[in-house]
């Protein structure tokens, strides 16, 4: 694999300039710093691992995806579409004044033999080669942070997470899901107009009212148990828009079913049960929930927080596990393999909410999907009441 530039910042930074110039990918500086830590897990020799780890964390959408394949092509086998990287964003070999005259220094220094040291002038002093200045404005700290020896981890923006009240399309089509999923059988015998049991006891008092004739024999059957419900949504980057959809749906199961918990999560795992009864009860919730709305994703240790703090009190025989995500992982594999292991066989059912699914030509081969597609009970997309009451008609539990 054929690198442009002589260090691993400058030639991410020069890749994602090209990404967002010829093809209007929305990358910004978080993004930098997600797909520099997803590479020092990744054997930057490798071709195939690198483009990889960097297409899930760069794409946002399905053309995306396709456009960064051609693009890496381009840029790691020619040098034709190679840019030097933005300013602010290379290797801190020198430093250069953020003043009125920048442009011209920073053009001078690139016309410059790379192996000759020399000062520049940076505000009121000089400073020699290889000095750090420290830059106030706050783009200037996260550049400053993705040339780090130790790139920062996968934070999250802290992005406001709003929950609205159910609509009634909303709420009826979470009717249909709660009333359509039901688990195991109760113990307990309870009179049903057909079961498999005979209730002579209430079969003849029911004859005293025809002469003693059982006209009208009586059963008993045992009821069935209604599931609860535990919805872990993917806040991701990568998810944008896509999880307004499962947020309302958690909204509208938290009305019709108060066995509902609910979860988001994107490095790290939040519980927002409260806030969302609180929004199905009618109430408009504005939550800023730090790295867990709006940041990079790590679904296999978020389920396993999940499962360490939460799986002993919430799992069980009636439950039903809801995941909205679209799969786009940079996290453990086998931790990801692992937890929804784990997770199946402690619950009643697995449904996993791709939005990606609605996509012409989408196959869930991303390697969050591959590793939790085998333990699926149902792999759906639900953008709307419609879909989830299709939803509805589809899963059967126990």
């Amino acid at each position: 694999m054929t690198y442009p530039f002589a260090s691993l910042p400058e030639n991410l930074a020069a890749f994602c300039a090209v990404l967002r110039r010829d093809h209007r990918f929305r990358i910004g500086p978080r993004e930098l710093m997600d797909a520099a830590h997803g590479l020092e897990f990744a054997d930057i020799t490798n071709e195939r691992v690198v483009r990889d780890v960097l297409r899930p964390i760069l794409s946002k959408t399905f053309d995306d995806a396709n456009a960064f394949d051609a693009a890496f092509d381009r840029f790691f086998r020619g040098r034709d579409d190679a840019v030097p990287p933005p300013e602010g964003l290379g290797p801190p070999e020198t430093s250069v004044d953020e003043s009125a005259d920048a442009a011209d220094a920073a053009a001078a220094k690139r016309r410059a033999p790379t192996s000759a040291p020399k000062e520049v002038d940076v505000d009121s002093g000089t400073v020699d080669a290889g000095t750090v200045r420290e830059v106030a404005d706050a783009d200037g700290e996260a550049r400053a942070a993705l040339l780090r020896a130790s790139y920062s981890p996968l934070a999250g923006e802290g992005a406001p997470l709003l929950l609205e009240p159910p609509t009634r399309a909303w709420l009826e089509a979470a009717g249909a899901l709660s009333a359509r999923v039901q688990t195991a059988a109760s113990r307990r015998w309870r009179p049903a107009v057909h079961g498999p049991r005979f209730d002579f006891r209430r079969t003849l008092r029911t004859s005293l009212h025809t002469g003693g004739e059982p006209i009208t024999p009586r059963w008993r059957a045992p009821p069935r148990h209604r599931s609860r419900f535990v919805v872990l949504i993917d806040g991701s980057r990568s998810m944008g828009e896509s999880a307004r959809p499962a947020l309302r749906t958690a909204v509208a199961l938290s009305a019709v079913s108060r066995a509902t918990e609910t979860f988001t999560f994107s490095t790290m795992l939040r519980r927002i049960t409260r806030d969302t009864r609180r929004a199905a009860a009618g109430e408009r919730r504005t939550l800023h929930v730090e790295q867990a709305w709006g940041g990079g994703t790590t679904i296999g240790a978020c389920l396993d927080e999940f499962l360490l703090v939460f799986g002993e009190r919430l799992l069980g025989p009636d439950t039903v596990v809801i995941i909205a995500s679209d799969g786009l992982d940079v996290g453990s594999p086998n931790l990801l393999r692992q937890a929804m292991a784990r997770l199946a066989r402690r619950a009643a059912a697995i449904v996993w909410i791709n939005p990606l699914l609605d996509t012409a030509g989408y196959e869930p081969t991303a390697v969050g999907m591959s590793l939790a597609r085998p333990h699926i009970t149902t792999l759906a997309s639900v953008g709307d009441p419609d879909a989830l009451r299709a939803l509805a008609r589809a899963l059967r539990v126990g």
